[in-house]
């Protein structure tokens, strides 16, 4: 019986770490990874600083992991202060979508990224977004 236990207990373990290693990789080569957050459950607000040594930027990209999020708004903060407001409501599914965002101008340096969005399967897990550079 202890052996049935504990080889069960192991199997919770592996399983969900071989899946996940399993999952399709979205994200195209070239890329930096800038930053992540855990989404909540309902519509939430965060902020992805962006690290000095991360180059002038042209473009972003935003995935889902874990679960699927409903962005509300996107808001791109520069170095020099100005701000750009990236993108309006979407949905973004785990392992399908993936949202880039062209920057606007020449490529320049990130300060921060700010986040309203919520998890939409209340049933699972919170969502991931992470957020990539190029």
């Amino acid at each position: 019986m202890k052996r049935w236990i504990a080889g069960w207990a192991v199997l919770a373990v592996v399983l969900p770490l071989v899946f996940s290693s399993c999952s399709p990789n979205i994200v195209p080569s070239g890329w930096e990874f800038l930053g992540r957050r855990e989404v909540n459950f309902t519509s939430d607000r965060d902020t992805i600083d962006v690290s000095r040594s991360a180059g002038p930027l042209k473009r972003l990209l935003v995935i889902a992991k874990m679960n699927p999020v409903e962005i509300f708004d996107i808001k791109v903060t520069f170095e020099s202060g100005a701000v750009f407001d990236a993108a309006n409501r979407m949905r973004l599914f785990v392992g399908r979508d993936q949202l880039f965002i062209d920057l606007p101008g020449e490529a320049r340096r990130v300060r921060e990224v700010k986040f309203w969005y919520r998890t939409l399967n209340r049933a699972a897990r919170r969502a991931e977004v992470w957020l990539y550079g190029q």
